[in-house]
């Protein structure tokens, strides 16, 4: 094999590789439905902020509003979610002014921090009975959703990372044995 045939082979490999990662790239998003779409709009989104701070609030570290969870969710809902759940978690948001007007007669924004918290627990205990029962192929509870993006969504941002875990950029060696104090932060990898 000579030189130029060697450089079309290597050129041709990387072109493969390249072209092929755009691809896998392209194909993690999808484009979002009409309802799913209706997630993004700014309400919707002030909604899952207020939603996701009352599952994590502010105390002496910022809370998930701080973070960007709010809108952090319709992405993950568009991109990760199947049909099933997508379908589903919209149903509850939906139903989330209607329930709280129905136990408190306020929207969930004209909820007290107090009343906002029974609120989240109440969901929490229900989502956590439902998902006991669940059958396959039945799509998770709307809460059980949005609490598992809540957390994913503020331990993996800079917010989370940096202020509520201990963050060291390049982490040193591994060592089994390190002395736990109590109170300590974890730590964020």
């Amino acid at each position: 094999m000579n030189r130029r045939e060697a450089l079309r082979r290597v050129a041709f490999i990387m072109g493969g590789t390249v072209i092929g990662a755009n691809l896998f790239l392209e194909g993690c998003t999808r484009p979002a439905t009409k309802d799913v779409a209706a997630l993004f709009e700014q309400e919707s989104t002030d909604l899952l902020g207020d939603l996701a701070e009352a599952i994590l609030p502010e105390t002496s570290t910022p809370g998930a509003k701080a973070a960007g969870v709010g809108e952090f969710i319709p992405v993950m809902i568009r991109d990760c979610y199947d049909e099933n759940d997508q379908k589903a978690f919209l149903k509850g948001l939906d139903g989330v002014n209607d329930r709280a007007k129905k136990e408190f007669d306020k929207s969930f924004a004209e909820l007290s921090e107090e009343e906002k918290l029974q609120f989240v627990n109440s969901f929490d205990k229900e989502a956590g009975e439902y998902q006991k029962n669940r059958k396959d192929g039945e799509a998770n509870h709307f809460f059980t959703m949005l609490k598992q993006l809540t957390l994913t969504g503020f331990f993996t941002s800079e917010v989370g990372m940096k202020q509520a875990l201990r963050y060291v950029k390049i982490p040193g060696r591994y060592d089994g044995n390190y002395p736990y104090k109590k109170g300590e932060k974890a730590w964020a990898i």
